[in-house]
């Protein structure tokens, strides 16, 4: 039998002792308006939880001890976890591989310890590697002196035309051989040609 009540004002439901429970028990609990939870702890323990706002706020209340550094934290184990949080001190993003909550562990910005430990060392390139993060010792970049290392081979495509001039640059480009015999060329400016090879080089000196 359906049950509708009808109130003209508030409605409380308001237990006596501290230790007492309200319980609904349901297969499903329907909220048609605003739904505001107020206390010092929620528990939500579902198999699967739906948001439908593209943004969880966090932190809203900034009023805790450490409320600056707010983030989300995961179970590891029982006693560790894993997290992610914004340090607003240094205005970075940062992660924790262990800590037993928010205020407390060691946590490093993204793009140095941590995240490079996940490529493999603070000087790899990450990559999209089968839609994972890769990494690899032969690509790697030295921030400290602003040098890109490849211990491998570099493959240029023939371009359909030669790309624009950047100011201040030399753009390096693949295209069909000409008479420099390496199809490799550039553009620096308003000068573009082809590198030339030795056996070419070697040519042009006998006849020049």
């Amino acid at each position: 039998m359906n049950t509708y009540k009808r109130i003209d004002g508030d409605y409380t439901i308001q237990s006596i002792n501290s230790t007492d429970v309200i319980t609904i028990d349901s297969d499903r609990v329907l909220v048609t308006g605003n739904l505001q939870v107020s206390g010092n702890v929620t528990y939500i323990d579902t198999e699967q939880l739906q948001v439908t706002d593209p943004f969880v706020e966090l932190n809203k209340s900034n009023t805790s001890s450490y409320a600056a550094n707010s983030g989300i934290l995961s179970h590891v184990t029982t006693s560790s976890y894993a997290g992610i949080r914004y340090n607003t001190t240094t205005g970075v993003w940062e992660l924790t591989s262990s800590t037993t909550d928010g205020s407390d562990g060691t946590w490093s910005e993204i793009g140095t310890a941590v995240a490079g430990s996940v490529a493999g060392s603070n000087t790899h390139i990450q990559f999209n590697n089968a839609g994972s993060f890769g990494g690899e010792a032969a690509f790697t970049y030295e921030y400290n002196i602003n040098q890109v290392g490849l211990d491998g081979s570099i493959a240029l495509a023939d371009q359909s035309s030669a790309p624009a001039s950047i100011a201040n640059t030399t753009v390096v480009y693949g295209n069909t051989a000409g008479s420099g015999g390496t199809g490799v060329y550039f553009v620096d400016g308003s000068t573009s040609d082809e590198l030339v090879s030795k056996s070419k080089a070697i040519v042009f000196g006998i006849i020049f």
